[in-house]
């Protein structure tokens, strides 16, 4: 067996163990997560997760991901899908992401997002939520921000960088 091939099996290996960790970490919260998670580092969750979670089978994920479900919202990531590298998603509401999907890295995924008033301070006021939806199958490239109330349909494969996709923009 050649070296490089070697280190692939251990690579593999260990994105398996740690993608292993993560799902022992959300199952004992309540979480529910399938088969063959990969992480390629533990990912970072802003929030305590409190059974909000669901990950299908054989989900892949980046180095870098960040968490920032709050109590009150929800994700779900069917099966097969892939995360990249740095991505960040963080809603009050939900976020479903479709089987067979991959998500470039440095993607943002905000179902939540503070309002803006003239005349009051920005600490002080509220946020907006809506739900975002990413069909089946779709490809949304690097640096993209995807917004509260996206709905992209199945089979989109958007390679523009970057892309702000916000609340009922059509995605053809």
């Amino acid at each position: 067996m050649e070296l490089t091939a070697l280190f692939q099996i251990i690579l593999v290996l260990r994105y398996r163990f740690i993608g292993g960790l993560v799902k022992l970490y959300l199952s004992l919260l309540g979480c529910k997560v399938g088969k063959g998670l990969k992480c390629y580092s533990f990912p970072k969750f802003k929030d305590i997760p409190k059974g909000n979670i669901k990950i299908g089978n054989h989900v892949a994920m980046g180095t870098g991901v960040v968490f920032e479900i709050a109590k009150s919202g929800q994700l779900r990531i069917d099966d097969h899908v892939t995360l990249g590298d740095f991505n960040r998603l963080s809603t009050t509401d939900s976020i479903q992401i479709g089987p067979w999907t991959a998500i470039a890295e440095m993607v943002s995924i905000r179902g939540s997002f503070h309002q803006i008033a003239k005349g009051t301070e920005i600490v002080k006021q509220g946020t907006d939520a809506a739900p975002i939806h990413i069909g089946r199958d779709v490809l949304i490239g690097a640096k993209s921000t995807v917004l509260g109330g996206a709905e992209i349909p199945n089979g989109v494969v958007q390679l523009v960088t970057p892309l702000y996709i916000q609340s009922h923009t059509p995605v053809l």
